[in-house]
């Protein structure tokens, strides 16, 4: 989202609270990517119908703050024992693929979000199960953040030294060990 997308928004919507909110989520399954939102029906929105999935998925993890944190999200929701089978023989399509969190602000009554922003991008991971008592079926998709062990290949690229051995003199990651352990930037006006 940028600032001329914020500045779109009639200044009396947000005054007086006309501004709603709901999160998008694109699934970049290697043969059918998925754009799904947490309200209910189809909607239009940058060209693509997004499939409403109302409280059907519980998403856990997601934080609004613009930390370098490694946080892993996680999609949940009640299955049957042919959705678990079906996901579980989909594994290969899924692992390593992208996954992005969005938050989309609409105005009362509108048909599709004014805007929208990303709160997390990373890949998907594992799809663990769980089966209580006979008949509750849970699959779950565990997803992590970009950052996700950034000091390992292929992602080892996100150290300072493996960014000055591809290019001498770079001093974009000097500073990277400070943000793993919650430190914040204060940007001067």
């Amino acid at each position: 989202m940028s600032r001329a997308d914020l500045l779109a928004i009639p200044d009396a919507d947000l005054r007086e609270g006309r501004v709603q909110h709901a999160i998008l989520v694109h699934m970049d399954f290697l043969d059918a990517p998925r754009r799904w939102w947490t309200g209910w029906g189809d909607m239009e929105h940058d060209g693509y119908v997004w499939q409403g999935t109302g409280d059907l998925i519980s998403i856990v993890g997601l934080e609004s703050n613009y930390s370098l944190n490694a946080n892993q999200v996680t999609f949940s929701m009640t299955a049957t024992p042919e959705m678990v089978t079906n996901a579980l023989e989909a594994r290969a399509r899924v692992r390593g693929r992208d996954v992005t969190v969005s938050l989309g602000l609409f105005a009362e009554g509108a048909p599709s979000p004014m805007a929208s922003f990303a709160l997390f991008a990373g890949t998907m991971e594992r799809m663990p199960w769980a089966l209580e008592g006979t008949t509750n079926w849970t699959l779950t998709l565990e997803c992590e953040g970009l950052f996700a062990r950034r000091n390992a290949p292929p992602r080892g690229r996100w150290t300072d030294a493996d960014q000055k051995a591809r290019h001498s003199g770079d001093k974009g990651f000097e500073r990277l060990p400070l943000y793993a352990n919650g430190y914040e930037t204060k940007w001067r006006g």
